[in-house]
């Protein structure tokens, strides 16, 4: 059984998640819940994303530079949202990560935010 996922490979798949595109903190949070989900494998299902963690990761991220983050007004009624990037430092940080993660967390691998 996998169990909860460390705090390193939670900034890792945080990393490689606003990697892909510019992404909020909700966003963030459900895509790695549903790529964690449908990760295949008795080892993947087993890993647990604990409710609340994404958002101490994504401050820690931007507190050492690896990610910016913008204020985006949404519309009446719909509260602003909080838009991240990947910085140059965590682009290399990603591409690091990444290539350690497919070799010692399979389980971690199998999810397809992890691949190039």
């Amino acid at each position: 059984m996998a169990g909860p996922i460390s705090p390193q490979e939670l900034r890792a798949l945080v990393l490689w998640m606003v990697a892909r595109r510019e992404m909020y903190g909700v966003e963030i949070a459900a895509a790695l819940a549903a790529q964690l989900r449908a990760s295949d494998g008795a080892e993947a299902e087993a890993i647990e994303l604990a409710e609340g963690s994404v958002y101490p990761a994504l401050r820690r991220l931007e507190r050492d530079g690896l990610l910016s983050a913008r204020w985006v007004e949404i519309g009446d009624g719909v509260p602003r949202r909080r838009y991240y990037v990947l910085t140059p430092a965590g682009e290399r940080q990603a591409a690091r990560t990444a290539d350690r993660a497919r070799r010692s967390a399979p389980a971690i691998a199998r999810c397809s935010c992890v691949r190039p």
